[in-house]
């Protein structure tokens, strides 16, 4: 069960992280979706999207995560800031294929 104080959080994180990626990354339009912050605040996942190779663009993150969170320490004040681990969001990608499937079916029907 998350409280509205986690929830919170979480939105703040997500916030100034976004703030952070895009002064490491102007040149590339990166979307965080979702953070998940854990409960003693020392790790958070972070699912990120993009209109650009994601795979790519999180391993470039990765490389300047410290960095980030060096900074977001800097500005967030809390008992800790959290580790965060980057993972690419492939929702937009499931979906397409769900409905090219559903076209698939539907044309096939008829």
């Amino acid at each position: 069960m998350v409280t509205t104080r986690m929830q919170k959080f979480d939105e703040l994180i997500r916030r100034e992280l976004s703030v952070e990626i895009q002064a490491f990354f102007p040149d590339s339009f990166i979307s965080i979706t979702q953070v998940h912050v854990s409960k003693d605040l020392s790790f958070a996942k972070v699912w990120l999207s993009s209109t650009q190779d994601i795979d790519k663009i999180v391993k470039q993150i990765k490389t300047v995560s410290s960095e980030i969170r060096k900074n977001l320490s800097k500005r967030i004040v809390a008992r800790r800031v959290p580790n965060f681990y980057f993972v690419s969001d492939k929702t937009e990608e499931h979906a397409q294929k769900i409905e090219n499937i559903l076209s698939e079916i539907n044309q096939n029907e008829k």
